[in-house]
């Protein structure tokens, strides 16, 4: 079987679409459909990218299956370390041109902190585009949001990485300093609008 729909906000989605024609709501797992749930929410930032009415459905039939949205808000909690490197990451950012919100830590960095730090500066009015930039196992990474006024994925793939216009990365090989990290950074956007 082969599925294709762009449309689609995640992988979720579609299972639960097919599940919907398959199995009845009571024959699911209550922690599969919990599953399925916080798939969808995290694809689409809890239902605000990426959705459309058939995302809705879906949720709607992993509901009716039992799944918990207590619990799969709990699936998504920090512990406080991670919430403090988060906090500093949004603390120390820069912002350029008004709408690039840009944040660097020199000291290490994991990876999914580091992604949520640019989740939340996309929270902070008039913030198009965000970077934040970390070292973590020996190299310099970058992760970039925007809610697709910019395309982050083009400004990561002039730098070597991918990803799609809302959610992209780029992660520089050892040796790479921090400091040509955040100068490349500057000037894949200016690339990207020229």
């Amino acid at each position: 079987l082969n599925v294709h729909e762009p449309a689609a906000s995640s992988v979720c989605e579609l299972i639960a679409e097919m599940l919907q024609y398959i199995i009845d709501p009571g024959d699911l797992l209550r922690v599969e459909a919990s599953a399925m749930l916080a798939g969808i929410m995290l694809d689409t930032k809890s239902f605000a990218l990426k959705t459309g009415s058939r995302t809705f459905e879906a949720a709607a039939y992993l509901r009716r299956a039992g799944a918990d949205s207590v619990e799969v808000k709990r699936l998504f909690q920090n512990d406080m370390a991670n919430y403090i490197a988060r906090a500093e990451l949004v603390k120390r950012a820069e912002f350029v041109d008004g709408i690039y919100a840009i944040s660097a830590s020199d000291q290490p960095v994991d990876r999914a902190v580091a992604a949520q730090a640019a989740d939340d500066l996309m929270n902070i009015t008039g913030v198009a585009g965000s970077f934040v930039l970390s070292p973590f196992g020996g190299a310099i990474n970058i992760s970039a949001r925007s809610l697709g006024r910019v395309n982050v994925q083009l400004i990561m793939e002039k730098l070597g990485g991918g990803g799609n216009r809302s959610a992209a990365a780029v992660q520089f090989q050892q040796g790479e300093t921090l400091k040509e990290a955040v100068s490349k950074i500057y000037a894949a956007i200016d690339d990207y609008f020229a």
